[in-house]
């Protein structure tokens, strides 16, 4: 096995590397192990990360502005995409392409996606976004072919989503209830607003399985319900356990009261949103800590466990969080073969975002946070 060399990547190429949010970040490799099949790449701030080989495509056949992936088997007469140098076979490239497709106007699935996606849900309106529709008919990869744990959050393979790329089913994504993968949130052309962390109150189905539009229903949600996903939100986006019940709970609930989609909680006024916030929190032990319970302020709640809501429908325990500081979290995939930990972000994004555990700030995810919530408040 060449060490410098891997499918068409050597050291010190330039690459993009597709991450667990679905989106495509910049990158050099510097390490290349062939027996793993990753590559140590370094994002333009620095940061280092193992990224599997399936989710690196090499800069050498881009367009500066769209990009495509490599083929990996010899060229021989295929379709060149309208913004990559490189060529496809007709049956290598999925959906298929069509014999009679245009040579001069043809687009990859690559190229669609690198330019469709992004946070808060893929474009919906013009050309790229009609092509990412037909293209999401089909999924490149057999679901068959990838092993789930007993749960159906994670597979050995990291594969998700249309994109074939990695995720975290706990950072913004949506399971689809026919097949059951996980798929990106910058990946769908449903949403109508941003998803929080943890929030799995919906019923989605993908374009595979619905051979057509993404469908999407919100699911009703109590104020139990409520109260856990808003403080498993700022947790992770504020590295925080403990919140202030007025200055950063109430006060992100009623920023973003539209935007939570609540149904029948929707209309509630104003004036009575922190009765029943408040009781949900005093009111359920088994969820939420109180400050006074652990000799802090009264005011200041945080979870029980570090875990998103459950849904009513869920007969398994609760999933949490391994052990480890926010800040200094491992996550170990095929087997313990592949670790990301060196904490780091990459284009501006905060650290932890690159190791699938916080994103990015809150107004660039289009919520709103109070400015005090990440200031540092006790807890």
């Amino acid at each position: 096995i060449n060490l410098c060399r891997m499918g068409g990547v050597s050291e010190g190429d330039d690459v993009l590397a597709r991450w667990s949010d679905g989106l495509l970040y910049l990158g050099n490799v510097k390490r290349v192990d062939g027996v793993k099949q990753c590559c140590l790449v370094r994002f333009e701030d620095n940061s280092e990360f193992w990224v599997l080989r399936k989710d690196i495509h090499s800069c050498k056949t881009y367009n500066p502005l769209l990009f495509s992936s490599v083929n990996t088997k010899p060229f021989n007469r295929g379709k060149h995409s309208l913004h990559s140098i490189k060529g496809y076979h007709p049956e290598c490239h999925t959906p298929s392409i069509e014999p009679e497709a245009d040579s001069n106007s043809w687009i990859c699935r690559q190229c669609v996606f690198a330019v469709a996606t992004k946070r808060g849900g893929a474009i919906k309106r013009g050309r790229f976004a009609r092509l990412m529709q037909i293209m999401k008919l089909r999924l490149p990869y057999q679901l068959s072919s990838l092993d789930w744990d007993p749960q159906h959050l994670t597979n050995q393979q990291q594969c998700y989503c249309y994109c074939a790329g990695p995720g975290e089913w706990n950072l913004k994504m949506l399971q689809c209830g026919s097949c059951g993968q996980w798929f990106h949130e910058a990946c769908t052309q449903c949403l109508t607003k941003p998803l929080l962390y943890g929030d799995r109150f919906y019923e989605f189905q993908c374009s595979a399985c619905a051979n057509g539009p993404e469908t999407i229903q919100r699911l009703p949600m109590s104020w139990v319900d409520l109260a856990h996903l808003v403080l498993y939100h700022l947790s992770l986006c504020c590295k925080r356990k403990y919140f202030d019940f007025d200055h950063e709970i109430m006060s992100f609930a009623n920023e973003n009261w539209d935007s939570l989609l609540l149904g029948s909680l929707s209309d509630t006024p104003r004036q009575d949103r922190c009765h029943n916030l408040l009781n949900a929190l005093n009111s359920n032990k088994d969820r939420f800590v109180s400050g006074k319970e652990i000799k802090k302020k009264k005011c200041l709640f945080g979870l029980q466990v570090r875990a998103p809501p459950p849904l009513t429908s869920d007969s398994s325990p609760l999933i949490t969080d391994p052990p480890g500081h926010l800040m200094q979290y491992s996550i170990t995939l095929l087997l313990g073969q592949i670790a990301f930990t060196q904490p780091g972000g990459v284009l501006g994004h905060s650290s932890v975002e690159k190791q699938m555990i916080v994103p990015q700030s809150a107004n660039q995810m289009g919520w709103h946070i109070a400015a005090e919530c990440c200031g540092g408040h006790a807890g």
